[in-house]
């Protein structure tokens, strides 16, 4: 006669909220690429804009987890060193644009996602007050693990 192995119920895998993330992209087909790899682990917002930028940082400034930053940002009136700064608390002033001057300061990670890497250097992006750079089009491999290295310094 075979015994019958019992074993405990497996008790139920709970996990929290997923992390929102913002994308600031001026590229549609960049900000489409991130998204369809990104939103399977994150709920995911897309700005093409400093203006639409600034709006989901108004209003969904304490639910952020992350923020990828372009650099460039054709056609805004901030580009994405300005928004950094911005959110550090480090760019003030009456030059700012109205939509710019309700943005929170925000302690949480900033990785610029740049093209431009021959143009800014690394030491320069940090001072402005991210936290890593990643190349773009986006690298999902170094993407990744910056975010690991990120949440690991934060903890």
């Amino acid at each position: 006669m075979k015994k019958i192995r019992q074993t405990a119920p497996r008790p139920a895998v709970m996990t929290g909220p997923r992390k929102l993330v913002l994308y600031v992209e001026d590229d549609e087909a960049n900000r489409q690429v991130a998204n369809v790899r990104l939103e399977r682990k994150y709920d995911m917002l897309a700005a093409a804009n400093d203006r639409e930028a600034c709006k989901f940082m108004v209003e969904q400034g304490a639910r952020l987890s992350l923020i990828l930053m372009d650099i460039e940002l054709r056609g805004s009136t901030l580009n994405g060193i300005d928004l950094t700064r911005l959110v550090r608390g480090n760019l003030i002033g009456p030059n700012l644009p109205e939509y710019a001057t309700k943005v929170p300061q925000l302690d949480l990670p900033i990785l610029f996602v740049t093209a431009y890497d021959q143009r800014y250097r690394k030491p320069e992006l940090l001072a402005a007050g991210a936290d890593e750079v990643i190349p773009k089009p986006i690298d999902f491999v170094a993407l990744h693990t910056a975010m690991a290295r990120v949440y690991v310094r934060r903890v």
